[in-house]
């Protein structure tokens, strides 16, 4: 089935009609949102993004502890392993940080982090309770173009909530010092949960999610900014709650009320033991990391 769509946002293809989905994650209304995938690239995005999108973004979505609170969390918080097999010090730029649990472990491990965080209460809490620069922004491929060079730049499951992830990949790029580090985190859509559940799959999020961007395909539209990737995976700390959390949430958004999501919770958990073989084949897991390293631009 194909209709008459609006261009992929990654690489100007045409898209096919692919599914329609809700918003099961959170329920926010009962909508219907198409999503298309490029003939091209094989990204896919939503047909027509609501332009009351921020709607769907409660101010509920965001629990923001106190500082020894945060600090609990951060302590736990082990994607910084990543960065620092790459970079020790230097200076870190977060986009999308929310309460700042990984904000604050980079500032604790000696990074000087800025962030962009869309959220004003958020940014508050950030600039106010954690000493951290933040920005308040909710176009963060133009806001970063304002900001100095780094020599780290992270986006931990913000691309895939952007409008336009193309322009975001070229400002990060920018933004870079030569030889420093890019590093995205986003469901992958070649994930085995993705096939085996369809439109019903968590992470497709409708229609917070916007882009879901195949691996290959983000490595290669990266290579003309000058970024290299020189670390890939699905199988990572955070890659592996990610696939718990697809089952988590699977249940969940079947079971109505307090306990139904108790409920929810432990059996989805208790269902990803068994299929953790699955889950955990190369580069199938529900969320990818990379890591690319700026050279000189082709």
């Amino acid at each position: 089935m194909t209709r008459n769509p609006r261009h992929c946002p990654m690489c100007g293809g045409v898209g096919v009609f692919s599914f329609i989905a809700t918003d099961e994650n959170r329920r926010i209304d009962d909508g219907k949102f198409g999503y298309l995938r490029c003939h091209s690239c094989a990204t896919i995005y939503i047909e027509a993004i609501p332009p009351d999108l921020g709607r769907y973004y409660r101010s509920d979505y965001y629990n923001i502890p106190n500082v020894d609170g945060l600090a609990k969390l951060s302590a736990k918080d082990r994607k910084i392993e990543i960065v620092k097999r790459y970079a020790r010090t230097g200076k870190l730029l977060e986009i999308g940080p929310a309460i700042g649990v990984f904000a604050y472990r980079a500032k604790c491990e000696g990074f000087a982090v800025d962030v962009i965080e869309m959220d004003q209460q958020c940014c508050k809490f950030l600039n106010e309770a954690l000493h951290i620069r933040a920005v308040q922004s909710d176009q963060p491929q133009s806001a970063i173009r304002d900001q100095p060079q780094h020599d780290v730049v992270v986006a931990w499951h913000v691309m895939e909530h952007l409008p336009d992830p193309l322009e975001f990949l070229k400002a990060a790029a920018g933004n870079l010092t030569k030889g420093g580090h890019l590093i995205l985190a986003m469901p992958n859509p070649e994930a085995w949960q993705a096939k085996i559940m369809g439109v019903h799959w968590p992470h497709v999020d409708a229609p917070r999610h916007v882009t879901l961007i195949p691996l290959n395909a983000l490595v290669r539209i990266a290579a003309p900014f000058g970024l290299r990737a020189i670390e890939m995976t699905t199988s990572d700390p955070d890659g592996k709650s990610w696939n718990r959390f697809g089952w988590q949430r699977l249940i969940m958004n079947r079971l109505p009320g307090k306990w139904g999501q108790r409920i929810g919770f432990i059996l989805g958990t208790l269902l990803s033991i068994p299929f953790m073989i699955f889950d955990e084949q190369k580069m199938r897991g529900a969320a990818y990391t990379v890591v690319f390293q700026k050279g000189d631009v082709p």
